[in-house]
Order: structure tokens, then C-alpha cells, then sequence
């Protein structure tokens, strides 16, 4: 959600948001991470609209193609067929899109769906969901650091880990004769036995079209779930770390949606740039982000933000993407030294920013001076 009623007397076409009568624009976008070491690839899929219409009084029985939910479906298929190279694609989102259609309609030969549920569905057999994963021994626990998040300080968490195999039913309303009657799924929960007093305790149940036989299966389910932290720092840098997209004085939706547009693609390449400042970053190449005149900038530029001994050296080999991460958290305003803290998002956000009047300044120059 991108929000504009703090200046909404000033900016026209646009639509309701979350709350229904703030106006603004939403955003919605699918984020390519590598499955192995969770290092930003890029923007797959992303779609910028505006929310024109009220909810339609009979909701619930209308196809999903004519709900704002389909977007979990489009987004999806769009992001599958912009990946044409990947050996095996897993969609991974959260709470909003247990929608049934999505377990129906995203997986193929080799797209998988990972979604964390909010609804206790329906089995084919007469059970629940809820109660049946209750109802499995445990396979055994899994610790990890949790990020902090608004009103949640970060710690360590320890949690049981169940899963089951099961069948769900189709919802009888706005059922599709499209999809089939009932799916086979994976249901993993994840769940924190004795959190510290005053914390409400961790509980995730996950549903996929994964075989998962074992433990390790579902820990490994588990792990890439938690990698859709990823996106919701994209849009943190989007809107408040970095790109600030909220603050913007254009006055019409069309301008918004393209500024839009761009922002998400700046903030994404940020994200590039914050996975890539150390050893991950050095397996790619710089022009997974940057242009030749950019990387004709960077070499230029580089020389003079290093320092006169060796811990002040970039130290990255050029032409990498680790390479010119260095550089950007320079500008950034990073002090360059290994040992301190690794900058994060706003650092390079600040970076980026800079290095971009810098690039535009030499287009200028070389416009000007063609020679």
C-alpha cells in the first residue's frame, strides 16, 4: 500500500486504500530470490493499480477472476514466465493469498506454491486442517534468530515442527468448475512452545504442493518461508528507508503509478546491493545491476574512495557485483572498514542516490563534449 492522504488536496486519480477512504495506490510485486543463498535476482513481476471500485455486495460468489485477489494468481504466472531459465521455482507469499485458486491454478511442472495460511480448511476426509496438523507427532524443532519487527524486539526462537499430508476441499462459495473439487497439499506447522514472557508466541502453518516426507523436508520448507522477509525490505526501502515513495508532490495518479514503478525497481536494485556486499556478491557481475557507462563510472570512481592502506582498499575484485557494492556504500556514507558494522538498506539507499547525480553528471558532460 502506498499512501497519499496526508496530500490527497493536492494530487487527483487516485484510489481508496487498506482502510477503505485514504486515498492512494497499491503495489503488488513478486521478487526473484536465489533458492540456495537467498541473494536478490531481481524484480520478476510487480503490478501498480489503482483501487476504483467498492468490494461487491456479493463478494464471496464471484469468480476469483473478477476479485483484486486474482493478482496473487497473475503476479505469480507472470513472474513463472519471466524466469524461463530456472530449473525449479517455488512461490512463496504470505497470509493474504490462501486463496484456493492459488493452490489450484500457480502450480505446474515446475512451479511449486509455499503460502502461509490463515484458514482452517476443510479436508476431504470431514477434518480440519488445524486440528489435524495438532494432531501429528512431532518431527522435531528448529531454532533460528527472529528479526525484529514493529512492537517485537528480535531473539532466538526454538519451534516444534509438525506436518501432514491431506486432501482439501474446495469452498462450496464461488466455487469454480475450472479447478478441481479437492487438492492434495503438504500442511507444516512451526510452532514456539515457551516464548518469553509478554511475547506472543511464533506460530506458522504452511501449506505447499511439496513432497515432504521427513523433518528436513519441512525445515527446509520452513527456511524458505522465512526468505519472504526479503520483499517486505524491498518495500521498507520503498517507502520509508531509503526512496521515501510516500513524499512524493506529483499531482496525478498516472504520474504516481510511473514514479512508482520506477521506485520499486530502484528499491529492489538497492536490495541487490545490500545481498551483495559480501562473499555472495562476488559470484556475479556488476552489470547484473548497473549499465557500461555506470561501470565506466564505477572504475573512475572507485580510486578516489579508497584509502592509502590496505583496509581501505576495496576489496573485491573489479567487475563484480561486490566490487561496485563497495563503492555505493561508500558514497553512502559507510566508512569502508570490514570490521565495522555492514551497511544496510538506507546506507546504500543514500549511495545510490548520490552515484546517480554523479552518472548523470558525466552524461552530461559526455553530451556536451562527445569527444
Amino acid at each position: 500500500e502506498i499512501n497519499y492522504e496526508a496530500k490527497a488536496g493536492r494530487q487527483t486519480g487516485l484510489g481508496t486504500v487498506g482502510n477503505g477512504t485514504d486515498r492512494g495506490l497499491f503495489l503488488h510485486a513478486a521478487l526473484a530470490l536465489d533458492a540456495e543463498d537467498g541473494t536478490v535476482l531481481g524484480l520478476a513481476s510487480a503490478q501498480i493499480y489503482r483501487r476504483s471500485k467498492k468490494k461487491h455486495r456479493h463478494y464471496q460468489t464471484q469468480p476469483i477472476e473478477d476479485k483484486e485477489s486474482f493478482r496473487w494468481i497473475e503476479t505469480a504466472q507472470k513472474a513463472s514466465a519471466a524466469l524461463p531459465d530456472a530449473t525449479r521455482i517455488t512461490d512463496i507469499s504470505d497470509r493474504e493469498s490462501d486463496i484456493y485458486e492459488v493452490f489450484a491454478r500457480v502450480p505446474d511442472a515446475r512451479t511449486d506454491v509455499l503460502v502461509r495460511i490463515t484458514y482452517d480448511r476443510a479436508l476431504e476426509d470431514g477434518g480440519n486442517a488445524f486440528a489435524t496438523l495438532a494432531e501429528q507427532k512431532e518431527g522435531g524443532r528448529i531454532e533460528f534468530d527472529l528479526s525484529a519487527r514493529a512492537g517485537r524486539p528480535a531473539r532466538k526462537v526454538a519451534l516444534a515442527v509438525r506436518f501432514a499430508c491431506v486432501r482439501i476441499r474446495q469452498p462450496k462459495t464461488g466455487a469454480s468448475t475450472d479447478d478441481p473439487p479437492s487438492i492434495s497439499l503438504t500442511l507444516v506447522e512451526a510452532c514456539e512452545g515457551a516464548p518469553p514472557n509478554g511475547e506472543k508466541p511464533v506460530l506458522w502453518r504452511l501449506a505447499t504442493n511439496r513432497t515432504i516426507v521427513s523433518f528436513e523436508d519441512a525445515a527446509q520448507a520452513i527456511d524458505d518461508y522465512r526468505k519472504r522477509w526479503t520483499v517486505e525490505q524491498v518495500f521498507r526501502t520503498l517507502k520509508t528507508q531509503g526512496v521515501d515513495i510516500e513524499e512524493s508532490l506529483l499531482g496525478n495518479g498516472s504520474a504516481l503509478e510511473r514514479i512508482a514503478a520506477a521506485a520499486v525497481v530502484s528499491a529492489t536494485q538497492v536490495m541487490q546491493l545490500v545481498y551483495a556486499r559480501g562473499e555472495e556478491g562476488r559470484r556475479f557481475q556488476a552489470s547484473r545491476v548497473f549499465g557500461s557507462t555506470e561501470i565506466a563510472v564505477l572504475k573512475r570512481l572507485i580510486p578516489t574512495l579508497e584509502g592509502k592502506t590496505e583496509k581501505q582498499m576495496n576489496p573485491h575484485s573489479t567487475g563484480t557485483l561486490a566490487w561496485a557494492s563497495w563503492c555505493i556504500a561508500r558514497l553512502g556514507g559507510w566508512n569502508g572498514y570490514q570490521s565495522e558494522r555492514p551497511p544496510g538498506p538506507l546506507t546504500f539507499s543514500r549511495g545510490f542516490k548520490r552515484f546517480h547525480y554523479i552518472v548523470e553528471g558525466v552524461t552530461l558532460m559526455q553530451t556536451r563534449n562527445p569527444t
